[in-house]
C-alpha cells in the first residue's frame, strides 16, 4: 500500500523541484538593454566629437581597460580620459560609431558591442584623412548603471611592417 504513494509523491515533489528552477531564472530584457548600450554608444560618439574627454571617459567604469590600435593597454578611467584626450586634439576629428551586433548574457548583467567606427580628421598639409575599423566593447552594469569594462579598436588598413 505504501508503494502506490510512491510514485504520484515523487511525481509532485519533482514538478515543485522545476516550478521553482523557472520562478528563479531572471527574465532578461534584451530590446530596453540593447537599447541602453546603444545610448551610451550615442553619448560616446558626441563627448568625442565636442572633444569633451570627462563626459567620454564617464561612460567607462572606474577600473575599466581600453586597448587602443597602435597603442600599450590604459587601464582606468583617469588613464582612459587622458587617452581620449589625446585622440580628440587631433585636429578636425570627427568620430562615428556603428554597433552590428550585441551579445546579452544569459543574467542581463554583461553585453558585448561589436561594430565599426568611421574616423575623419585634417591630416599633414591640411588634407583630409580617414580611418575605417572595427571595435569590441564589454559592458557591465555597475551600481544600476551601463558602463564600458574594456574597450578595444583596430583599423581595416593592412598594417605595415609584418
Amino acid at each position: 500500500m505504501r508503494m502506490r504513494w510512491v510514485l504520484p509523491l515523487l511525481t509532485i515533489a519533482l514538478a515543485v523541484g522545476c516550478a521553482r528552477q523557472q520562478e528563479t531564472k531572471p527574465v532578461v530584457d534584451t530590446a530596453a538593454i540593447t537599447a541602453q548600450v546603444d545610448s551610451i554608444n550615442h553619448v560616446f560618439a558626441a563627448a568625442m566629437n565636442a572633444k569633451d574627454s570627462t563626459a567620454a571617459a564617464n561612460c567607462y567604469a572606474d577600473d575599466a581597460r581600453l586597448l587602443p590600435h597602435g597603442m600599450a593597454r590604459v587601464d582606468g578611467k583617469d588613464a582612459i580620459r587622458s587617452t581620449l584626450a589625446g585622440f580628440q586634439a587631433t585636429p578636425g576629428l570627427a568620430f562615428e560609431l556603428t554597433s552590428t551586433e550585441k551579445m546579452v548574457s544569459e543574467a542581463g548583467d554583461m553585453v558585448v558591442d561589436i561594430g565599426t567606427y568611421h574616423l575623419t580628421w585634417t591630416g599633414a598639409k591640411g588634407k583630409p584623412a580617414e580611418e575605417v575599423g572595427k571595435y569590441v566593447t564589454v559592458f557591465k552594469k555597475v551600481n544600476g548603471e551601463w558602463k564600458m569594462v574594456a574597450d578595444t579598436f583596430n583599423s581595416d588598413k593592412p598594417s605595415s611592417g609584418m
